[in-house]
């Protein structure tokens, strides 16, 4: 019975896949170090920089991040200067006494975040650190000592033992993606067919589960996007499995296409929602989709990445982005490039979060402004912003307004206006952060909040209770960083009991 579901769910694959293949121009770029671009290689070399400073060489102790420094391995094998291979080779064997072997432990397999900690271990690493190590054996086996090459592979089969017996639900996109290609990887070059098998069977559901909505779970995430392509861009380059390969073309090309269609070139950001996203502005924030994007623009006026002085750096991944090379649609490109026309988009995603299994997505972009919202979500986090707005603002700043994932509201945006609802009736206050550089409480009236470069009018019977500043706590919780500190403006409005969940709380219509 098993073998003949496998069979059902490889010719449904088959089918699908040859009705999402449409003739469609792919814009294609592989790299070595030595044809990166001045700026291209700026990004590489400063990460090599944070992690390996001159001034001081290699290091390796309780402080060091174990995901930074495996990439910096891969880094140093990618560049291939003198003492490279070396320093990379003491990062390998470093490695390999970080992974915890106790295999009745659940965090079996998974490695801690750095070398001393203990109670440290990220279910996560074993996906990001194998996967960097997977690339290293496939690229560089001739360069390992043959007792570092037999040792990695043992560490390989034992990360993929771990990664089965956690079993990643294929909704978990980021993880599950790169989980999937290890398995197959693995189970392939050492024939071990229950391990390869495990990796095509949640590469096809994850395959299966997009085509149902043409979305992801970690929908429109400026952050995890980022580490699906890297996932995507191992089952295009590295995996075994044509199967693989073929779901890869198609992946890749319809989320950057939905990317792009969110992308608003003149404020260099992706609109909201974000169901995962750490900050709102992609020029401040190290968002990883934005690294891809640079790369493949390679124009530092028009990319949107932040470089050094960016928050939530995450710069390690222009390591696996200019290992696997780019691929995607030249449509997409144009959009990166240029603001291409107004327009009114919705979307209907599926995710496991807690409140409505189908959450729906509205966007308005306009080239000057933008704003999306998220209805049916229910769950409780700070990398979820459910209602957000972006503006053009003075010297090239970006201008933002977000509803933060609280669980308490519904959002929806329509040609003018954002709405929040009330999804907690049990909530009595919900709140809205807005930054603009040089506002204060001043800034906010009962009818119209006059801003720099935008004037948001105001609809709502309720009475803002508070508009402060946003508390340095807040701000770091939220990801928006500290640069900005203190034009973070936190408004907080009170819900009156037995409020009719039919009416919004309030709209919000921006007039730039």
């Amino acid at each position: 019975m098993k073998i003949l579901m496998t069979s059902i769910v490889m010719i449904l694959s088959t089918v699908l896949f040859a009705q999402k293949v449409e003739d469609v121009s792919i814009f294609t770029k592989k790299f070595t170090y030595q044809t990166l671009t001045k700026y291209q290689k700026t990004l590489f070399d400063d990460f090599i920089e944070e992690q390996m400073p001159k001034a001081t060489g290699l290091k390796l102790d309780e402080n060091t991040s174990a995901r930074g420094i495996m990439r910096l391995a891969c880094a140093l094998f990618y560049r291939n200067e003198s003492g490279d291979i070396e320093n990379a080779l003491k990062i390998i064997k470093w490695i390999f006494t970080l992974q915890n072997l106790d295999e009745t432990s659940q965090d079996f397999a998974v490695w801690k975040g750095t070398s001393k900690q203990t109670g440290n271990y990220d279910q996560n690493m074993r996906e990001f650190i194998g996967t960097d190590l997977i690339s290293i054996y496939h690229k560089y086996k001739q360069k390992l000592p043959e007792d570092v090459r037999k040792d990695l592979e043992t560490c390989l089969i034992r990360t993929v033992k771990g990664a089965i017996k956690r079993n990643v639900n294929p909704d978990y996109n980021n993880i599950s993606i790169m989980s999937s290609f290890m398995m197959e990887y693995v189970g392939t070059a050492f024939n071990i067919p229950d391990y390869k098998n495990a990796g095509l069977e949640k590469a096809r559901a994850i395959y299966t589960n997009f085509l149902k909505y043409n979305t992801l779970c970690e929908y429109n995430s400026p952050t995890y996007y980022g580490v699906d392509f890297v996932g995507l861009a191992l089952w295009r380059e590295l995996s075994f499995s044509p199967a693989m390969k073929d779901m890869s073309k198609v992946l890749e090309k319809e989320l950057w296409l939905d990317i792009a269609t969110f992308y608003n070139a003149n404020l260099q950001n992706i609109c909201g929602p974000y169901l995962r996203a750490y900050g709102i502005d992609m020029k401040k924030t190290h968002a990883i989709v934005g690294t891809w994007i640079a790369v493949a623009l390679d124009n530092p006026k028009i990319a949107t990445i932040p470089g050094q002085n960016g928050v939530h750096h995450e710069r390690e991944f222009i390591v696996p982005i200019v290992e696997m090379g780019i691929s995607m649609p030249e449509k997409a490109l144009a959009h990166f490039k240029k603001f291409d026309k107004p327009r009114f988009i919705t979307r209907t995603t599926s995710n496991y979060y807690e409140g409505d299994r189908l959450k729906k997505v509205t966007a308005n972009i306009q080239k000057d402004w933008m704003m999306g919202g998220l209805w049916g979500n229910r769950k409780i986090s700070h990398i979820l912003k459910t209602g957000t707005m972006h503006w053009k603002a003075k010297n090239g700043d970006i201008g933002w307004l977000f509803v933060p994932g609280e669980g308490k509201t519904n959002v929806k945006v329509d040609e003018t206006k954002m709405q929040i609802f009330l999804a907690d009736t049990l909530a009595n206050n919900f709140q809205i952060f807005v930054y603009e550089n040089n506002i204060s409480p001043k800034n906010f009236q009962e009818d119209i909040w006059k801003l720099p470069n935008m004037a948001l009018k105001v609809k709502t019977v309720l009475t803002n209770t508070n508009v402060g500043i946003l508390s340095q706590e807040m701000i770091n919780s939220e990801g928006v960083g500290t640069k900005d500190f203190p034009y973070i403006m936190n408004i907080i409005f009170e819900i009156p009991a037995n409020w009719d969940i039919s009416k919004p709380l309030i709209e919000i219509t921006p007039n730039k």
